[in-house]
């Protein structure tokens, strides 16, 4: 078990929260236990649920008047809330514990259900269903599998219990199963535990109990026969808890100890990601294992409520914290791309009891809804929050290598050309609608260019498929999103051409002010293996029947070449080529070839990096401002993105986390002069860019954290004048671009 303290990172607080529009849609309410976020007179729109002493009251959306839909009728405190359509007739209900009573451990502790009226903001029937002293949490969640909603009711403490210790039996896990009639059938009722002790809180995980209590956090499996398995997942004596993803991974967050001062974190334990073997779509998780343990704060004071939501739209969940003691408040907080987490302050004006997250106004942010012990109150924080990228979808559904954006349409717009690799299809997606358009089927395209090869003024589309080798270009017609786009020959194996074209990229490597196509033939079979070759388009490429090939580094670019680099490295003025190889023995290289007089013939092949596991992508800039090309390079089969300084090609380690960086671009991402880069990591599924401070000194900022790509432009989608992100979502099964607002 490893047991982490991490420092936080404390941002400033400002009014309102950094993002936050505070708003209290209720003041003078008593002690407010709890708090839900739920649709109750089926309008639509969520409704806000909160309890006191001796109330139950929902606040209808969007003025937030109040209802009181049951008054008097419990014994107080009410304490826990749970809503299910209990009877069956498609409007909400609820079950509600009371008659708190934390210290009696003989008596009290009521639970109940009331059932809705046709009108939802009139007093609700309420039913009795029975006792158990120090009830605490109740949920509902289908715990045995049978596709149908059981309530689990958590008792503070065991019965007998006594302070300050509170030895003895442990709490009584229950679970109640409803009947027909729930109204008038009593409920069948078993115990799924009974060992575990100050049980402050528990949740529901795909069909389990998750229960934080003094012996740790523990998981309860009921099995088919009905007997129940109980599995420790971390250390710790957690009170709160709750589950959210971070990166894709499931995370605990908990409250430790019980009203106590420190938030702690749960991570899942999961394989290492392997950048060389096939995508497994996600995270695998390593069951027998506890979860790495992380305190990321311990100054909070009487700490009581937690709620994971993605405030920042960057694909993680943070965690909403809420504490009662002075100086109270609530605080979010964030996993950053260096594994420590910062906190935001969101309000010091709120003594939280509970808290929860939703979206409440449809604009797809979550807002934080919290309710306060001392200070009696519930408060809406409004997630005003405008991510640094925002997120626009292009296409789902098909796994596609590569995706290249510009003007195919006319309108002076980018539009986007991706390619479904397993459906051997191509489509145009014309902004800003992005319906797509058949342009092409039979061809599993693996990567793209796209240039005016015709001479006629618009744009056509280069595809490459990787093995049997062939590159094509389709002719754009006057109507392109009616008329087919005619299909040419530029290279194909079986023609005695190229074979394994895993990157293209555009250059005039012959200076006659025209761009040439290079590619590698990175097979180690057919008429040109282990090779790269650049391609000069025919003076009539239409009725050409393929391009003049050139063959600059035959025989020397051995283990699996993927992506290119086009520059003037040694200042000769004659550009250069650089390329990677992904595999060993005779690949996990970085190279450049210097171009002779004579493009056409035979290239000197120079190292800049050998033992480079999993060398994929590699780029030809001025990073620190030396006036010298340096070299930026990624291991897309393995782990991790640097740059190599000129005149040495010294290594200079920009990111050493991330795994499959298996795509690059440079640009001016933020518009300060120097060479920024952006990649995506199909294995860690985290979209990155690096900030370069022009000196070749790299800060990490992660775009989005659950994203794969097989391949990233930098484009201005939105014509706005920055550089903006477009991803090939290879797993993800999507094309986005994620819009820039520096």
């Amino acid at each position: 078990m490893r047991y982490l303290l991490l420092p936080v990172l404390i941002a400033l607080p400002v009014s309102g929260g950094v993002g936050f529009r505070t708003q209290e849609i209720q003041k003078d309410f008593g002690v407010v236990y709890a708090v839900l976020v739920e649709d109750v007179n089926h309008d639509g729109k969520p409704d806000i649920v909160a309890i006191n002493h001796t109330q139950v009251a929902w606040f209808e959306n969007p003025t937030w008047r109040r209802h009181i839909i049951l008054d008097g009728v419990t014994k107080k405190d009410n304490v826990c809330i749970a809503a299910e359509d209990i009877d069956r007739d498609g409007k909400l209900d609820f079950a509600l514990g009371a008659d708190w009573q934390p210290t009696n451990t003989a008596s009290g502790g009521s639970l109940q259900w009331i059932r809705r009226q046709p009108d939802a903001s009139a007093p609700w029937n309420m039913f009795p269903l029975g006792e158990e002293p120090t009830l605490h949490r109740i949920r509902w969640g289908d715990v045995d599998g049978d596709g149908k909603a059981e309530l689990v009711v958590v008792p503070l403490h065991g019965r007998g219990n006594k302070a300050p210790g509170w030895e003895g039996q442990g709490a009584r896990i229950l679970v109640f199963r409803v009947p027909a009639n729930p109204a008038r059938d009593p409920w069948p009722m078993e115990v799924a535990d009974d060992s575990l002790h100050i049980v402050h809180n528990f949740i529901i995980e795909a069909g389990e109990i998750w229960a934080a209590g003094r012996e740790g956090v523990y998981a309860l499996k009921r099995q088919a026969a009905g007997k129940w398995i109980k599995t420790k997942i971390g250390d710790g004596s957690p009170g709160e808890i709750k589950s959210g993803t971070v990166n894709r991974v499931r995370h605990l967050a908990t409250v430790e100890p019980w009203h106590g001062n420190s938030i702690v974190i749960y991570r899942q334990p999961t394989q290492p990601l392997n950048a060389q073997a096939a995508p497994t779509g996600g995270p695998v998780p390593v069951a027998g294992q506890l979860w790495e343990r992380t305190v990321i704060e311990d100054k909070l004071n009487q700490a009581h409520a937690l709620a994971w939501a993605d405030f920042d739209e960057d694909g993680s969940d943070e965690i909403a914290v809420g504490w009662r003691g002075k100086p109270h408040g609530v605080a979010y907080y964030k996993r950053l791309p260096d594994g420590k987490w910062s906190r935001t302050q969101v309000d010091d004006g709120m003594a939280a009891e509970d808290l929860t997250a939703a979206d409440l106004n449809g604009d797809g942010r979550p807002e934080i809804i919290a309710v306060g012990r001392t200070t009696a109150n519930v408060r809406i924080y409004w997630n005003e929050n405008e991510p640094r990228w925002k997120r626009h979808v292009v296409s789902t559904g098909y796994f596609n290598f590569t995706a290249i954006a510009a003007d195919f349409t006319g309108d002076k717009k980018p539009d986007v050309i991706s390619g479904d690799l397993r459906g051997k299809k191509l489509y145009l997606h014309p902004a800003p609608h992005w319906k797509p358009v058949l342009l092409h089927e039979g061809v599993d395209v693996i990567h793209s260019e796209v240039m005016d090869v015709d001479g006629d003024g618009d744009l056509d589309y280069i595809g490459a498929r990787y093995q049997p080798g062939l590159i094509f270009w389709l002719e754009r017609p006057n109507r392109p999103l009616t008329e087919p786009w005619k299909y040419h020959l530029i290279d194909e194996h079986e023609k005695g051409g190229v074979n394994g074209i895993h990157g293209l990229i555009l250059g005039d490597v012959d200076r006659d002010g025209k761009p040439d196509l290079i590619a590698n033939s990175a097979q180690p079979v057919g008429a040109f293996p282990n090779s790269l070759a650049w391609l000069r388009v025919p003076p009539n490429p239409r009725a050409a029947p393929q391009w003049e090939r050139y063959i600059f580094a035959r025989g020397d670019a051995p283990g699996l070449s993927h992506y290119h680099g086009f520059g003037d490295v040694n200042g000769d003025g004659r550009p250069d080529i650089a390329s990677a190889a992904k595999i060993a023995p005779d690949g996990n290289w970085f190279a450049w070839w210097e171009q002779p007089r004579d493009p056409r013939g035979a290239w000197k092949k120079q190292v800049i990096a050998t033992g480079e596991e999993g060398a994929t992508n590699i780029l030809i800039a001025d990073l620190n401002g030396d006036r010298r090309a340096d070299f930026l390079a990624t291991r897309g089969h393995g782990r991790g993105i640097v740059w190599y300084e000129a005149p040495n090609w010294t290594p200079r380690q920009i990111n050493t986390e991330l795994v499959g960086p298996h795509s690059l671009a440079i640009g001016d991402i933020d518009g300060d002069g120097d060479i920024d880069a952006v990649t995506c990591a199909k294995d860690s599924m985290v979209a990155a860019w690096f900030e370069n401070d022009g000196k070749g000194n790299f800060t990490t900022h992660h775009i989005a954290e659950n994203q794969a790509a097989y391949d990233i432009r930098l484009v201005d989608m939105d014509g706005d004048g920055d550089l903006d992100v477009l991803i090939a979502g290879q797993q993800s099964q999507n094309v986005v671009w994620f819009e820039n607002r520096r």
